[in-house]
């Protein structure tokens, strides 16, 4: 090592910035100023992260020329190209200002397609089930497969609540002919189902048809429709509704029964990911 050498290029002097240099680096103003630089530039760096530009790259337009021409069945042209281009991008941009207005968090039926597709990518497409599968399903929820209560009814149709309702029961339970307004679904019911009953009449209806005496008339008996002479015929009970009737609805049971579990294990790490508040 010359140490000659190193003893003389530490006596040389040393080159200084010049004076107006120095005046500004020593000035607080330039240190504000260069300390604002610095989180401008770290601004910008978040925003690009946060907000990745828009660029049709190499790889999404060899993609849409190659859609395209398996479609059509021709070469894409210059003019198809430079269509594509425009249209890629508006899509894109259109597609990022939907969320900038947060589309996705206030129109319900945004919300509702994003949410399923994410309970799809989480649970997945279930496995076709085995039939001691649906069997057991079948098996552990015998309550949701019974056949609800039916009941056979006749009616005659008032809209309004006759004044003389008294004598029209007497002359109705003595089998003579009285004439009612017009119903849109007739005089007789055959079978008809609880809820059929009780989304056409009513659950009050449907509770007075329970108790209601077989092959006598009863009423006038008010709905939302108007009010409503009736003569109730058989009554058939609930009943279980044998598997092999039943079947695909097990099918499906058991098919959504799969995904909901799935969904409810993800609930657990989801709620750790955001304040859930109960």
């Amino acid at each position: 090592m010359d140490t000659g050498a190193i003893m003389r290029a530490a006596k040389r002097p040393q080159r200084l910035a010049p004076p107006a240099v120095r005046t500004v680096l020593r000035d607080p103003l330039f240190a504000f100023l260069l300390a604002g630089a610095g989180l401008f530039a770290g601004y910008q760096a978040i925003e690009r992260m946060q907000k990745p530009p828009v660029i049709y790259t190499s790889e999404v337009e060899q993609a849409t020329i190659s859609e395209f021409e398996t479609l059509t069945g021709r070469k894409a042209t210059t003019a198809d190209q430079t269509k594509m281009k425009a249209d890629y991008l508006a899509e894109e941009l259109l597609f990022r200002e939907a969320i900038a207005r947060n589309m996705h968090l206030t129109d319900g039926e945004t919300r509702k397609r994003l949410v399923d597709k994410l309970r799809y990518l989480i649970a997945g497409a279930p496995p076709e089930p085995t039939e001691e599968q649906l069997v057991n399903h079948y098996a552990e929820h015998l309550d949701l497969y019974r056949a609800e209560p039916r009941s056979s009814f006749s009616q005659v149709y008032r809209i309004q609540k006759p004044a003389d309702a008294g004598l029209l029961l007497a002359q109705l339970n003595n089998g003579q002919t009285v004439r009612g307004d017009d119903f849109w679904l007739g005089r007789d019911f055959p079978r008809y189902g609880d809820s059929m009953v009780r989304g056409i009449f009513g659950q009050p209806f449907v509770d007075t048809l329970k108790t209601a005496p077989q092959g006598r008339w009863i009423g006038p008996i008010q709905s939302p429709r108007g009010w409503h002479f009736v003569k109730r015929g058989e009554r058939i009970p609930s009943a279980m509704i044998a598997f092999p009737a039943i079947r695909d609805q097990v099918r499906q049971d058991y098919m959504i029964a799969h995904s909901e579990a799935a969904i409810g294990k993800a609930m657990t790490g989801l709620k750790e990911k955001y304040d859930v508040e109960e």
